[in-house]
């Protein structure tokens, strides 16, 4: 009777060996699984001619598997698809020869030129869900493809799948990487005028590890500017063409170079172009804060085509209408002091209502250290001027010198020293009671009316105002010596900010200049500076305003007495909250930014000062910080202008080392090239936004009074970058708007001359426009998935698996015209199983006879 139950059990084991192997299983081949199936196979340029043929290949090879269903049942139904920029099916041509090149018309079909991954999805979605009806199974879609998409949604068009429960098994195609030439970039100044000589820049990047060699060719509207033979580095490899303008209008730029096949992969790569526009040269107006703060600015805006007039802070004129032959303006280390109220408004003015541009550039004399808070100055910047808060605040040593010669008593009635006493008593009030403060009188000797001292509070502080207040005038002026005896006492001071304020209304004595250079600059040498106060037009102010610059400190000019308190109180205001930030740093990109579009962080030279802001609420674009986050370069539009503030100098003390590189006058002009109104200065203005396979061309025109020019007769002639032209009419989408979408098939610089015409007015403007290189032949961002890892979240977003390569080509042989081999049955596991089962048949033949069983 133990027979039995042997039997039974083998009978069992053998049914399931035959189930399983009618099943046709194969080791990590793809399940054919009910219903239908799409196979998408990437054909794009991405890929290497051997790389397309070898994905045809195995997308003829999954379908003959899946379409070879189990005899008695319905082959799953297959459809095999195309993809590059497009989608397309191809048709009976697939199942050809897939070594065979694909005829022109299924290339144009599925444009190579790009891998667009998540339209491939999408599409394949769709085909799903219209075979819905038929099927109650979902279906499922088979990606074969490098995974380098030149779109960034082949993640969300897998999400969607996913949604719909289809799943998306992936094969991915491991390229070789190959060697490639290509050019990066071409430069030329945006903006230039007739007759201008411009340098075009062109870098080539060699991807080899030899060096090769190449034919580099720049034209200029399609006029040969130069064509030489180059040698190529490893790497990124510069160039430098030299043209002059010769017209007014757009400027196309190309640059092609060409090298062996070994050396390059991509030819659609090896072009780069850019636009300029060439127009009668901006007027910009540079006012100096101090005499020659200007003088680096002005040579680098006119190397960069933009014309300059340097004037003083003084001749700034005060009504707005003085200014209307200056497209823009910048103020060079300007203190508040200098301007008057009326002079700061027209600034305001220039740009809030003029739509003018203005920078800003730091120095000792500006932001917080010159009186900006509060003013016309400040309210068009984009920076508030009180300092941010630090953690730690150094202590003050503050010395006031302030000059007791009898010119000091009386003027038109009242006492410049009793002024100069009340500034000194407000001094102490400002401070706080951990500073140091010391008060020394000079005429032609020197008295310590405080000798340097804690603040301190109650008697002490009564003490020391009390001391000031009863402080005679004396007989002449001594400055050099009343100096060099505050600053022997202040060097002995140990506070961190260390701060002489100088406060006289005649001339020295001592006239030596080189003396109170080596003095004052001895001094800053050793952490101390110097700030100057000149009272009245009798004092030296020549030697004050040097003294100020070799103490690296701030001149005032006191125009009356009563100006003496409020420079006084403001200088020890700047000392105790030292709004300067002096050291060597980099300058940090916080983020990207038009202002600096072409410039890496890195390539930034150091700074070493700047003056401490804090940025305002809203509206504020900071570009770039300290290493503190404090401001360097911020900008907004203030209006119907632009205003940049930069807090460094445009040269020493802070930005030497600018001064010198290659690319100050570039920066600098683009700095100022953003706060100009448009180089069309007319009514007419015209943009172009990219978009998929072209771009949006929009013209806007607004006529005196904001009111809107409708119903004109527009027209654009379009230049394409073979010099071929086109005309085309735009449509009105928008009060005052006209525009209309272009396909641009080719990549390169076009020039675009708008003309809009109502009874008999005529408005026309040109702009240029550069179609970029397909980025199919670029290589892709680090920052992006891409490759396998792309193919693998796809696969894993859906619940699919990624194939094996090795196990579909050795299942499904393709057949050919010569003889091959038959098949091994045993490499299959379905022969295994079907041995299998005949042995325990066998066997269960042998347990029913009783062969096995005792007597």
């Amino acid at each position: 009777m133990r027979t039995v139950p042997s039997a039974m059990l083998l009978r069992l084991a053998i049914v399931a060996l035959v189930i399983v192997a009618l099943a046709n299983p194969v080791r990590g081949m793809v399940v054919v699984q009910e219903g239908p199936t799409v196979i998408l196979v990437d054909q794009s340029d991405s890929l290497t001619e051997s790389g397309k043929i070898a994905l045809r290949d195995e997308a003829t090879r999954l379908a003959a598997m899946l379409e070879a269903a189990p005899a008695g049942t319905a082959a799953p139904r297959t459809a095999l698809l195309w993809f590059g920029e497009s989608t397309v099916a191809p048709g009976e041509w697939s199942i050809a020869d897939p070594t065979a090149p694909p005829p022109a018309n299924l290339v144009d079909a599925f444009r190579p030129a790009g891998s667009n991954i998540g339209a491939a999805l999408r599409t394949a979605r769709e085909l799903l869900a219209g075979a819905a009806t038929t099927s109650t199974a979902p279906g499922r879609v088979i990606l074969l493809s490098d995974g380098v998409p030149t779109g960034s949604d082949a993640l969300a068009a897998a999400q969607l799948l996913a949604e719909s429960g289809i799943q998306v098994d992936v094969l991915p195609y491991n390229a070789t990487p190959q060697p490639e030439l290509r050019i990066v970039d071409v430069d030329v100044p945006q903006t230039l005028r007739v007759g201008d000589e411009y340098t075009a820049q062109i870098a080539v990047l060699n991807e080899r590890d030899s060096p090769t060699s190449g034919t580099l060719r720049l034209t200029a509207n399609g006029q040969v500017l130069g064509e030489e033979t180059v040698d190529l580095q490893p790497g990124l490899n510069t160039f430098d063409f030299t043209s002059t303008t010769d017209a007014a209008g757009v400027l196309r730029v190309e640059a092609t170079i060409s090298a062996t096949p070994e050396a390059d992969r991509f030819a659609q790569n090896n072009r780069a172009a850019t636009t300029a526009t060439v127009t009668p040269p901006p007027r910009v107006v540079l006012v100096e804060g101090r005499p020659g703060a200007g003088a680096e600015l002005s040579t680098a805006l006119w190397n960069a085509s933009i014309e300059s007039e340097v004037i003083a802070a003084e001749q700034l004129p005060a009504r707005l209408s003085a200014l209307d032959s200056y497209d823009g303006m910048v103020l060079l280390d300007v203190s508040a002091e200098q301007l008057s109220l009326d002079q700061m408004a027209s600034v305001r003015e220039f740009v809030r209502s003029e739509g003018r541009g203005l920078v800003v550039a730091g120095g000792p004399n500006s932001y917080g250290l010159g009186s900006y808070a509060g003013t016309p100055l400040e309210e068009v910047l984009p920076l508030d001027m009180e300092a941010p808060p630090r953690p730690e605040r150094d202590e003050v040593a503050l010395l006031l010198i302030i000059d007791r010669s009898a010119s000091m008593d009386t003027a038109l009635g009242v006492s410049k020293f009793d002024m100069a006493k009340e500034a000194a008593i407000l001094a102490t009030e400002t401070l706080q009671s951990e500073d140091t403060i010391g008060v020394l009188a000079f005429d032609t000797g020197q008295q310590w009316v405080v000798p340097f001292q804690q603040l301190g509070t109650g008697l002490g502080l009564i003490q020391i105002q009390e001391n000031i207040a009863t402080l005679p005038t004396g007989g002449g002026t001594d400055i050099y010596s009343a100096l060099a005896v505050g600053l022997g006492q202040l060097s002995q001071q140990t506070a961190g900010t260390r701060h002489i304020v100088l406060l006289t209304d005649g001339r020295s004595f001592t006239d030596d200049r080189s003396a109170y250079q080596s003095l004052a600059q001895s001094a800053l040498a050793q952490d101390m500076t110097i700030s100057t106060i000149a009272i009245g037009l009798d004092s030296d102010t020549e030697l004050l305003d040097q003294i100020a610059q070799w103490g690296g400190g701030r001149y005032y000019f006191a125009n009356t007495a009563e100006d003496i308190p409020r420079l006084t109180l403001q200088e020890s205001e700047i000392a105790r909250a030292d709004p300067s930030v002096e050291g060597t740093f980099p300058a940090e990109l916080v983020a990207p930014h038009p202002l600096v579009r072409e410039f890496a962080p890195a390539e930034l030279p150091q700074l070493r000062g700047y003056v401490a802001t804090t940025a305002k609420a809203v509206g504020e674009d900071i570009v770039l910080q300290s290493p503190d986050g404090d401001p360097l370069l911020a900008t907004w539009q203030y209006g119907l202008g632009r205003a940049v503030a930069w807090t460094p100098t445009v040269a020493e003390p802070w930005a030497g080392d600018w001064v010198n590189w290659a690319r100050y006058s570039r920066y600098w002009a683009q700095l100022v090239g953003y706060t100009l109104p448009e180089a069309d200065t007319g009514p007419l203005q015209v943009q172009l936004e990219q978009q998929p396979g072209g771009a949006r061309l929009a013209a806007r025109i607004f006529q005196e009074g904001g009111a809107p020019l409708d119903l004109a007769t527009a027209q654009a002639q379009i230049t394409l970058p073979n010099g071929e032209e086109r005309i085309i009419t735009l449509h009105q989408t928008a009060p005052g708007t006209y525009g209309q979408d272009l396909i641009l098939s080719q990549s390169g610089a076009y020039g675009i001359n708008v003309v809009l015409q109502r009874d008999d007015r005529q408005y026309q403007s040109s702009v240029g426009y550069v179609q970029p290189v397909a980025a199919e032949y670029l290589p892709p961002a680090p920052d992006t998935l891409h490759g396998t890892p792309l193919m693998q979240a796809i696969a894993d977003v859906t619940g699919g698996t990624v194939l094996d390569r090795q196990t579909i080509l050795a299942a499904a042989p393709l057949d050919t015209a010569e003889p091959t081999e038959p098949p091994n049955p045993f490499s299959q596991p379905w022969m295994w199983l079907l041995t299998a089962a005949l042995l325990l048949w066998l066997l269960e033949i042998a347990v029913r006879r009783g062969l096995f069983s005792r007597d």
